[in-house]
């Protein structure tokens, strides 16, 4: 079974947010949010879970992954900006 972090996916949203993503949902089974950052083409794709579950490390570790891959924010940043999001 997945483990899951400290976070909730509204502190995830918020920070993926405030770094320049927006949100639509996705079109699959079973449905999702799929988050575009416009400038860099950084795309992170998230089940459409309740804003308080927490999050599974996967999810959290593919969002980290490619906010630093694109530039965006390095990692250490990123865990900055989450914790502040709590």
């Amino acid at each position: 079974m997945p483990r899951q972090t400290n976070y909730t996916y509204a502190q995830l949203e918020k920070v993926l947010r405030g770094l320049g993503f927006t949100c639509r949902p996705g079109n699959n089974d079973p449905p999702g949010r799929i988050y575009e950052h416009p400038q860099t083409g950084a795309t992170v794709m998230l089940p459409a879970l309740p804003e308080s579950d927490k999050v599974y490390e996967h999810h959290l570790a593919a969002a980290r992954w490619e906010v630093d891959t694109f530039g965006i924010a390095d990692a250490k940043t990123f865990d900055a900006k989450l914790q502040k999001a709590g």
